[in-house]
């Protein structure tokens, strides 16, 4: 009988370390998700220039982070404005960068919005 029990332990002890490692990786694997930077915000500086006689407005970046031209969205009194109206000469926009807005009037609030957060509001003038 003693050749038998000293089997079966071993067999016993290898399917309770196969459990440990099974129940133990999806612990430490959704520890380890929680862990995780979440997306970050753009942060920019924009600075807006005068409205033209034809209802032109550049918006200027001053400093802070790039943003891609397809994730820039601007609301001209809480409604998007078509993208056909934004003039962005780069795929990106950046420091130093130009982006114009047409068919603006005097008193539009305006609020340039990247990645589901506001990174410029302002009124024309």
């Amino acid at each position: 009988m003693g050749k038998r029990d000293s089997g079966v332990s071993s067999v016993i002890g290898e399917m309770l370390m196969i459990v440990l490692v099974l129940i133990l990786v999806p612990v430490v694997t959704i520890s380890l998700m929680n862990q995780l930077p979440e997306d970050r915000t753009p942060t920019v500086t924009i600075k807006m220039g005068p409205i033209n006689n034809t209802g032109y407005v550049a918006f200027y970046h001053k400093g802070g982070d790039w943003i891609r031209k397809e994730n820039i969205q601007v609301f001209r009194n809480g409604y998007k404005i078509d993208s056909t109206r934004l003039l962005l000469q780069n795929l990106t926009f950046d420091l130093g960068d130009e982006l114009g807005v047409s068919e603006l009037t005097r008193g539009d609030n305006i609020s340039i919005i990247a990645k589901n957060a506001v990174i410029f509001s302002g009124v024309v003038n």
